[in-house]
């Protein structure tokens, strides 16, 4: 590879972490964009210290994610997923974040509708937990794509087994009207946890319209 080449690479793989870092700290902050400062609870203020003591049962994995339902209380979700390695954070403490090991990542994220424990899961997200089924997803599939399909025509272009499910959110829950759903999908061999120098493309979706999409290293 070049010099030329490694710069361009580099310089694509600064642009892959912080488009994804932008989209994440959407969530995170909360729709005012603002730092958020959590309400100090017994839980937010012991998971910081628990994280890197840690056992492997508590660490964040996909069986408990999928048991992690819409609708389901905060406390339902921490008797679930454990609140020793989860934190607090998000616009009032509305949010939720629970790695899989000490270095943060893989992750999920939960948005509630209030940040008592009574709070209704309205926004579920993860990274790295699925993977998917038969990746196949090419650069050719990808620029078949456009703004304005709906999510099953994008799916039957660039294949049912490259994607699996980023982020589902519906701001206004228990109504699904605005629901955002965002997918991540991959080239063969793509998938790799924590690693930007993979192929890969997101598609976000709104109501089940295209809105956005975007791709990394594919080929």
């Amino acid at each position: 590879m070049t010099k030329a080449a490694g710069r361009a690479r580099g310089l694509r793989k600064l642009g892959r972490a912080a488009a994804m870092a932008t989209a994440v700290a959407g969530m995170l902050l909360g729709s005012a964009g603002v730092s958020s400062a959590a309400p100090e609870s017994s839980t937010a203020q012991s998971s910081s210290t628990a994280r890197d003591s840690g056992t492997a049962q508590e660490w964040m994995t996909r069986a408990k994610l999928d048991q992690v339902q819409f609708g389901m209380t905060r406390q339902q979700v921490l008797d679930i997923v454990g609140a020793q390695t989860c934190e607090t954070g998000g616009k009032l403490g509305h949010n939720l974040h629970c790695p899989s090991q000490p270095s943060g990542s893989p992750y999920a994220l939960f948005e509630f509708t209030g940040a008592g424990l009574d709070g209704l899961v309205k926004t579920k997200m993860q990274d790295g937990l699925i993977p998917p089924a038969t990746p196949t997803l090419t650069l050719s599939k990808y620029n078949q794509t456009a703004l304005g399909m709906s999510k099953a025509e994008v799916l039957a272009i660039v294949g049912q087994g490259s994607c699996v499910p980023w982020s589902e959110m519906y701001p206004a829950y228990p109504s699904t009207a605005g629901g955002t759903i965002a997918l991540a999908c991959y080239e063969v061999g793509g998938f790799d946890p924590g690693k930007l120098g993979t192929g890969s493309a997101y598609f976000w979706f709104t109501d089940d319209v295209l809105e956005y999409s975007r791709e990394w290293y594919l080929d």
